[in-house]
């Protein structure tokens, strides 16, 4: 395609692109956030609208916003290792606005949150892709245009430069494998300005990227460009779409083929302290010896790494044992890795789900697959120390009336994370503790082996009886399934856990990254809580576990729940759904609602007050009936007492009074002579 071909591509682009937003609109122009290459599509995106009067608002501005038509950015928001807010964006704009456009971008759909927002969306939704536009079309009104990208003005960039830039990711997108290119510099995280990202690809006459928009910039700017592909289909379509026949050729990644480090184990620095303090198995036997007791069972999603070390530590044990690998929907690379693994060892059964079951759906149907006594709930990114399987299996064989048991499991830096705990059932709540805390996983206090109020699902042998009899809850599917389950069995078997000092288990807690925007944390926190109210409306008690931490502003003054106040939150949010109440969150609707505990504690210290003033006017009172007892009796005499006044005031002032002075000598003399006299006598 010659650049006057190219020209007339991007002309249509934009047309289709105003034909649908049309004329007369009042439109808001819904902005994300993302790294450099996004603020690219943003200021494209400023060029396209330049003769429409329009709106310009983050996403976080979105849920207090309404109006005719939101236009939401294009981007990879759409992608697996990056949705976490995009498809809640849409559902948002299309409780607000009367018409929604998502802009240009690239979709995965066979990730379950996309594939669900485009399927119950009545926006106009564009791909900026071949692959993007095939993949989406059925699902939802698909249109195709170019990456808003295309729309800039790079005329003042396009200088001839020198060198070449190595500008590969480093971030969650990257392809698997260590980068291998010395001097690499990932110029949409270090660059701290649009002018400044596009002045370092000027600068250079070869440009060798995986990053779509260094690509797309580099390539308008008259670079050679080498792209090696991403983790999904975006730069290649892209490339074989809008920038073919453009001086852009494919390559290599520039990686080593994935492996995992120190043979599949994860570093952590309390590795061999926990190894050298894991007690001796109670019974050593022959791995493989026998049929399996044990399945471990392993739920995955993108994390191949930790996986491997996880399997591995369950195959190292001394008794018979079969692995079940469930993976949830993973990335082809990570999918790729596992396949390897099950095919190097008979034990590990392999399961590939076409959407993500969540940690609950995936250990439902592990029972199902399961043909052992036991099953091990193991997560993806903790490892069994030495002797913990036939230490927890011992434990159980010893006490067949409890239907699970804990081991100790022990942070990266040693800390126990937790060792069993208590469940405290009231009329209003299910309150959950934890043993452990920040004492070190060798402390002598830590108590010894014996009962648990519960286990938590990190390292938890099971029996499978129990968990056929009361099946695990796949409504609880954003979290708390553990706890689910175990308040239920407690509830009917009291006594049922155990835990067991001498499992050790290390856990990584390799976390499932972090929320980027209060949009995107609101929404992850509205989809816990929505697991707290399924809960209530299954037990009738509230689940207190971290309800508190999700939402600080139920704490009354001494720190307790706010128990009305949850009850009313979460069944508001049962009724309403998560793209209301986050929406509702965002925008202060809820507000009152998460206030009651601050106006209640307002409210308990003025009538704290009121009752101090009481008190005092009281004591008032009793003081004033105490001086009018007293003062009582002289006010009765007082009318006596102003007639004397009286009588003595008009006796001073008469004359006889003034001669009283010259009267006293005399009376005086006369008194002398008077006791002369009788003393004579």
């Amino acid at each position: 395609m010659g650049c006057d071909e190219h020209s007339a591509a991007v002309a249509a682009s934009r047309s289709a692109l105003l034909d649908e937003i049309g004329e007369g609109h009042d439109l808001v122009f819904v902005r994300g956030f993302g790294p450099i290459g996004d603020e690219l599509i943003w200021a494209g995106t400023r060029n396209l609208l330049e003769e429409h009067v329009y709106r310009e608002i983050s996403v976080d501005e979105l849920p207090a916003s309404s109006g005719d038509t939101a236009l939401l950015t294009g981007s990879g928001a759409w992608s697996r290792a990056y949705h976490e807010w995009m498809p809640r964006a849409l559902a948002i704009a299309e409780l607000r606005f009367d018409r929604v456009i998502v802009l240009p971008s690239s979709f995965e759909v066979r990730e379950d949150a996309v594939r669900a927002a485009l399927e119950c969306t009545s926006a106009t939704v564009f791909a900026r892709d071949p692959v993007s536009f095939e993949a989406i079309t059925g699902l939802c009104r698909a249109r195709s245009a170019h990456d808003c990208a295309f729309y800039f003005d790079f005329s003042p960039y396009r200088t001839e430069g020198t060198g070449t830039l190595n500008a590969f990711r480093t971030d969650g997108e990257a392809t698997e494998g260590e980068l291998l290119v010395p001097g690499n510099d990932d110029i949409s995280l270090t660059c701290e300005s649009l002018d400044a990202w596009l002045d370092v690809i000027a600068g250079h006459a070869l440009v060798r990227t995986d990053r779509a928009h260094v690509m797309i910039a580099a390539a308008l700017m008259g670079k050679e460009v080498e792209f090696a592909p991403s983790n999904y289909h975006k730069l290649e379509s892209i490339a074989d779409g809008s920038l073919r026949d453009f001086p852009v050729r494919k390559i290599a990644p520039p990686r080593t083929p994935w492996s995992a480090p120190h043979n599949g184990r994860p570093s952590a620095p309390v590795y061999e302290r926990l190894r050298k303090a894991a007690p001796r198995p109670p019974a050593p036997g022959t791995p493989g010896d026998g049929p399996a007791r044990v399945t471990a069972v392993i739920l995955s999603r993108n994390r191949p790494e930790h996986v491997m070390a996880a399997v591995g530590s369950v195959t190292a044990a001394s008794v018979p044992v079969a692995v079940l690998v469930i993976d949830n929907n993973s990335d082809p690379a990570t999918r790729r890795i596992l396949a390897a693994l099950a095919a190097e060892d008979l034990r590990v059964e392999l399961r590939l789900a076409d959407r993500n079951l969540g940690c609950a759906g995936g250990r439902r149907l592990a029972i199902d697959l399961a043909q052992t006594e036991f099953v091990l709930f193991l997560d993806d990114d903790a490892e069994l120390m030495p002797g913990a399987l036939e230490n927890l299996l011992a434990d159980l064989d010893a006490h067949p009336g409890a239907a699970g048991v804990t081991g100790l499991v022990v942070a990266r830096d040693g800390r126990v994370l937790h060792y069993g705990g208590s469940l405290a059932i009231s009329e209003e709540l299910a309150s959950f503790t934890l043993v452990g805390g920040e004492v070190d996983f060798d402390d002598p206090a830590l108590p010894p082996s014996g009962p648990s109020g519960w286990v938590p699902g990190t390292a938890a042998l099971l029996r499978v009886e129990a968990l056929q009899e009361f099946p695990i809850d796949t409504g609880m599917a954003a979290y708390y399934e553990d706890n689910d389950w175990c308040y239920r069995v407690e509830s009917a078997r009291p006594g049922s856990f155990r835990r067991c000092r001498e499992a050790l288990v290390l856990h990584h807690l390799a976390g499932h990254g972090h929320s980027v925007s209060r949009f995107s944390e609101t929404s992850e926190k509205v989809e816990k809580v929505l697991t707290h109210a399924h809960f209530l409306h299954t037990h009738g008690r509230l689940l207190d576990v971290d309800l508190l931490r999700l939402v600080p502003e139920l704490a009354l003054p001494d720190g307790s729940l706010d128990v009305d106040g949850a009850r009313l939150l979460l069944e508001l949010i049962a009724a309403r759904g998560t793209d209301w109440a986050t929406m509702a969150w965002l925008n202060g609707d809820l507000d009152p609602l998460l206030g009651r505990a601050r106006l209640r504690a307002q409210l308990d210290q003025a009538e704290a007050e009121t009752r101090a003033r009481q008190a005092a006017l009281e004591e008032a009172y009793a003081a004033h009936a105490a001086y009018a007892a007293v003062a009582e009796p002289v006010l009765a005499v007082l009318p006596t007492l102003r007639q004397r006044h009286e009588t003595l005031a008009r006796i001073e002032a008469g004359g006889w009074w003034r001669l009283r002075a010259r009267l006293l000598p005399v009376m005086r003399l006369a008194a002398a002579l008077r006791r002369v006299a009788a003393a004579r006598r």
